[in-house]
């Protein structure tokens, strides 16, 4: 099983779940494992790790309402959102205070707020971007440890907050709304941390890459007890003289086996 494939999904399911107000269905869940075969052994892993975050599983509507703290008209009876807390360094402690001392709308008020809105779009972009500042934070903590900062999650996810609340055209109601902007948050963090992944492989690469070119002129140059130019690399390596000049450069000109590039350079 690719550790990483299944991390990320882990991290979908997760944040799926915050979506729904700490539901989600087996039905879901078994969705977003199918490309990894995952067995029925396993599956009761994910669930007891599921049941640890305090995430309810569900088979029906019924069971989701009832998971949720919703009568079968919607409305929420859960008690409000208690107020952020994290422990991490003293910018994100002010950021986390100042949030709590805003009067953002708890998700039941939200609706309502959210409902108003979507008679005048065009007031998304003003009103709705605070009312989520808070899910950016909750949601970031899921995508922690991935690679990227804490802060530069939350930064990314606030941008998905501003970016999402223009683009309400495909929601038709409160709760597609609410569905859509989780999403945005989430897509953005998502985007931030492959791209972070992308970077280190970059990276990782061209490590390798001068590395290996450095053995082997070294190895070289042992042989012929002397340095070694470009074009007896070149004979011997049947690399492209470009590439190898290339691979000079990106080791910063600090092979100390090939005439005329030195750690001085």
């Amino acid at each position: 099983m690719d550790e990483q494939q299944f991390k990320k999904i882990m991290i979908q399911v997760r944040a799926l779940a915050k979506s729904q107000g700490e539901t989600i269905s087996r039905e879901q869940v078994h969705n977003k494992f199918l490309p990894l075969n995952v067995s029925e052994g396993q599956f009761l892993l994910i669930y007891k790790y599921l049941d640890e975050e305090n995430v309810t599983l569900f088979d029906t509507e019924e069971e989701r309402l009832k998971a949720s703290g919703q009568g079968k008209d919607g409305s929420d009876s859960k008690e409000d959102t208690p107020h952020l807390s994290i422990e991490d360094d003293d910018c994100l402690k002010i950021y986390i205070d100042e949030l709590n001392s805003l009067k953002i709308p708890e998700k039941e008020e939200r609706q309502s707020i959210i409902e108003d809105i979507l008679k005048d779009r065009e007031s998304a972009v003003s009103r709705l971007p605070e009312m989520y500042l808070k899910e950016v934070i909750d949601v970031a903590r899921l995508y922690a440890g991935q690679g990227v900062a804490l802060e530069d999650l939350i930064g990314e996810g606030n941008i998905g907050v501003l970016t999402g609340a223009g683009m309400l055209d495909c929601c038709e109601s409160a709760q597609e709304v609410d569905e859509f902007m989780i999403r945005m948050i989430m897509d953005s963090m998502e985007s931030m941390i492959m791209e972070n992944f992308s970077d280190d492989e970059f990276d990782l690469k061209v490590v390798e890459r001068v590395n290996e070119l450095n053995d082997r002129a070294r190895e070289l140059a042992e042989e012929m007890e002397r340095l070694v130019t470009v074009e007896e690399l070149v004979r011997e390596l049947a690399q492209d003289e470009e590439y190898i000049r290339e691979t000079i450069r990106l080791s910063g000109n600090a092979i100390p086996y090939i005439e005329g590039y030195d750690e001085k350079k």
